[in-house]
């Protein structure tokens, strides 16, 4: 048992090289799913991992501020706080401070229960008032979100699932602006942005001007490139893919 636990583990270190071989010659949206795939190598070798994000998220994040101690973020569709969270480990391992935005009353509960941030139960959208939320209940549970921002075909597939079930909620909704101004978190080092498909409508909105935040990841399921647009356009450069996530870095840094 030993010596075939040894070759497990040389085989997942090989394969480790491997991948990080095509991530050094990939430049386009491909490198997502790589550095997934190097994020699950790394935990399956490591045992007490720390990371916990989906495809390595928060691993790029500590890397680009330095492994930086004390910083602040906004978890805006942070879940349950744990599950493939891209603040757990910044708030955990490098004591940073901030909040989770979490509509769903059930994942609400979880996070506000294992997370130290204050958890706010609010929708983020392209204004202040109300809207209709589709909660998905059981299935892809994670993928929850605004009815009139929700890509027909991302719908099409939670809704495939077998387990899948659903309720129509009338929400509070705010903007990216509202929660900072909620939080008291003026110009955030990190934000993380995954709300199913209104994203782009969400950031169209937000004062980047008066709120400067040095690091954005931003779910892109759909690879829309109005969201580049508006990055670009407001002074960020997009520096690396993680998953469906964009990673974008302010200008100026």
């Amino acid at each position: 048992m030993p010596d075939r636990l040894a070759e497990i583990r040389a085989e997942l270190r090989a394969m480790l090289r491997a991948e990080t071989a095509r991530l050094a010659g990939e430049r386009s949206r491909r490198r997502g799913a790589i550095n997934r795939r190097i994020l699950e190598l790394r935990a399956m070798l490591s045992p007490g991992f720390p990371y916990a994000s989906q495809a390595g998220q928060d691993a790029v994040v500590d890397r680009l501020f330095g492994h930086r101690r004390g910083g602040t973020f906004v978890d805006i569709g942070g879940y349950d706080g744990v599950t493939g969270s891209n603040t757990l480990f910044l708030e955990q391992y490098r004591g940073w401070s901030g909040v989770l935005v979490e509509p769903v009353p059930a994942q609400l509960a979880r996070a506000r229960a294992i997370r130290r941030c204050p958890c706010l139960p609010l929708v983020v959208g392209a204004a202040e008032g109300e809207a209709g939320f589709l909660e998905v209940s059981a299935g892809l549970t994670q993928m929850s979100g605004l009815l009139d921002s929700y890509d027909p075909a991302l719908l099409a597939q939670v809704r495939a699932d077998p387990r899948h079930r659903e309720r129509h909620l009338t929400l509070r909704t705010t903007t990216i602006a509202g929660v900072l101004d909620e939080a008291g978190i003026e110009h955030p080092d990190f934000v993380s942005l995954d709300i199913e498909g209104g994203e782009e409508a969400a950031l169209a909105v937000f004062p980047f001007a008066r709120h400067r935040v040095r690091i954005w990841a931003i779910e892109n399921n759909t690879a829309s490139p109005g969201i580049g647009r508006i990055m670009r356009a407001n002074g960020h450069d997009l520096v690396e893919f993680c998953g469906q996530d964009e990673i974008w870095r302010r200008r100026d840094l």
